[in-house]
């Protein structure tokens, strides 16, 4: 708490501020307080002030020394005048950025101290308004008399006192009277025109979705307790063999690309070396190109030579001999270009059909590039295989998301995101809002009282909420049935063996609805039917009357 003192010149104001508790030992005001600090000519005023010590901030001078002993000058004005006293102080802190520094008093006068304490404590207590006010009941203290005179018995006339004690003794009798018979009129009219029904429970349609195998809830879309569609997808399951099948998917695709990286760069390096080859087929074209002119000059003159040893054979000037060596060298040098023709041929045919790809080099055909191209082509295939049997795992992965099988909302998730599951574990369970009901079970007596389409209010305590409903459907038999024997069991009359479906037709918000959710308690009030025929068609004669 810190009390702030405002001067004017008539008076002095207070106002009083209340702080956080802090752990000083003394309560710090505001009030004027003027000092001079050691031999400074300079009077400057505390900031605040209290019994253990002050702080002054924007200090004109030199800041003093933290830890070091100072003399102080105070004075206070008081009552219209200025009380001035010595005190020695001790500085305690110092804060350059403000030019500011806090002392606590080490020295201070009895009679001075006191001074400062009475001025305090009335200011804390809020006795004086005003300091002027203060002091002067410090120095003279008043008993206030009343200036009023005192009433003259003979003349003053007695005045008229209302009954309050009967008043209040025939109020408090008649509430309590109105109160018993209120209730007992609320009593009547619920045991005999209404029937409250306290074993009634909120039921609504859910589906569980269990897991398909060992896995983990890898993502999660929804939050428990928000609407979501038809076929939604909510929750992402990942399923360990599905994943490990995916992943050597991906690795299988990364190993076949390559592979192809590996043919292709074969592929490269074998036309480069058929690009060489094709060179030297060039150039071994060119030389048998060369030959077969060669050999063809050679064979005109072979055949010129046997032309002109036949004439002189017959003219006698050569012998058979020199014909026959004649002819052999002419069918020689036929032979041999008739050889280096076909050759020539086979080459030229060769570079026509395989250039790129094939060589001959007189004796065998080189070049791979044939069998790279075909080993190129299935690792394409191979890759395009493997990707689709990636996408094929991928679509298996989005199977097996949990997707909502119906508008309505996610109830319930067991297993929050990122937690692993087993088979058959249940994953989320769906709620759907659009068939919500309400379920009392009744008595063999009560349920005669029910039928079909009739009007009732369901009140939840647990919400303090009430909602107006409908009967929509009245099983009598439900409990007396054993679905897995299929046959009737015998129920006692007290047993609550009979089931009432209530739709809820009240206009609820959302916040209210979504409170309203599967398992919640209600109680239920229903509008009782009379069972007896005779009272029945009397109510209907009066309510024909009344309306």
């Amino acid at each position: 708490m810190r009390l702030e003192i405002a001067q004017s010149k008539t008076k002095m104001t207070v106002r009083v501020r209340r702080e956080r508790p802090d752990q000083r030992r003394h309560h710090r005001v505001t009030a004027p307080l003027f000092l001079r600090v050691g031999s400074d000519d300079q009077t400057i005023r505390a900031t605040d002030w209290s019994l253990g010590g002050l702080r002054v901030d924007d200090y004109p001078q030199n800041l003093p020394d933290a830890g070091s002993e100072i003399d102080l000058a105070m004075t206070l004005p008081f009552q219209g005048f200025d009380i001035s006293f010595a005190a020695k102080a001790r500085v305690v802190r110092v804060v350059p950025d403000i030019k500011s520094f806090a002392v606590e008093f080490t020295e201070i006068g009895e009679r001075e101290q006191e001074l400062m304490h009475h001025f305090i404590e009335d200011l804390v207590r809020g006795a004086m308004s005003e300091v002027a006010d203060s002091i002067q009941r410090i120095d003279v203290p008043i008993t206030p008399v009343s200036t009023d005179p005192d009433p003259d018995s003979e003349t003053v006339v007695e005045e008229t006192r209302l009954p309050l004690r009967q008043i209040a003794w025939v109020g408090t009798y008649s509430l309590m009277g109105f109160l018993v018979f209120g209730y007992m009129a609320l009593v009547l009219y619920s045991n005999i025109f209404r029937m409250e029904v306290q074993t009634a429970v909120v039921a609504s349609p859910t589906v569980e979705v269990r897991a398909q195998g060992d896995g983990q809830i890898s993502f999660v879309r929804a939050a428990v307790g928000e609407t979501v569609g038809a076929g939604d997808t909510v929750i992402y399951f990942a399923d360990y063999d599905l994943e490990k099948q995916i992943d050597m998917a991906n690795l299988e695709i990364s190993r076949r690309e390559a592979e192809l990286n590996r043919l292709l760069l074969k592929r490269a390096s074998e036309l480069e070396k058929m690009n060489e080859y094709a060179s030297v087929g060039l150039k071994n074209i060119e030389q048998i190109s060369v030959d077969v002119e060669a050999l063809e000059a050679e064979q005109r003159a072979a055949k010129a030579r046997f032309e002109r040893t036949r004439k002189l054979l017959q003219e006698g000037w050569a012998t058979k001999i020199q014909l026959e060596e004649a002819s052999q060298w002419l069918v020689s040098a036929r032979a041999k270009l008739k050889s280096r023709r076909i050759e020539l041929q086979e080459q030229m045919r060769l570079a026509d059909s395989g250039i790129g790809k094939r060589f001959f080099n007189g004796r065998e055909l080189l070049g791979n590039v044939g069998e790279v191209d075909a080993e190129v082509k299935l690792a394409r295939n191979q890759i395009a295989l493997a990707h689709q049997k990636h996408e094929a795992l991928l679509k298996h992965r989005e199977r097996l998301a949990v997707r909502a099988p119906f508008d309505g909302r996610l109830s319930r998730m067991p297993k929050p995101q990122s937690a692993a599951v087993k088979q058959g574990d249940i994953i989320a369970v769906f709620e759907n809002d659009n068939e919500r009901k309400v379920l009392a079970y009744l008595t063999q007596d009560e349920v005669v009282k029910i039928g079909m389409n009739d009007e009732a209010r369901i009140y939840f305590p647990s919400l303090k909420i009430s909602i107006r409903a409908r009967v929509t459907g009245v099983d009598r038999t439900k409990g007396f049935q054993e679905e897995i024997a299929r046959r009737y069991s015998w129920r006692s009359p007290d047993d609550r063996s009979a089931e009432v479906t209530l739709a809820l037709n009240g206009v609820v918000d959302e916040e209210t609805r979504n409170s309203i959710t599967p398992g919640l308690p209600a109680v239920v009030l229903f509008e009782a039917r009379s069972t007896s025929p005779i009272l029945a068609a009397i109510w209907r004669k009066i309510s024909s009357l009344l309306l």
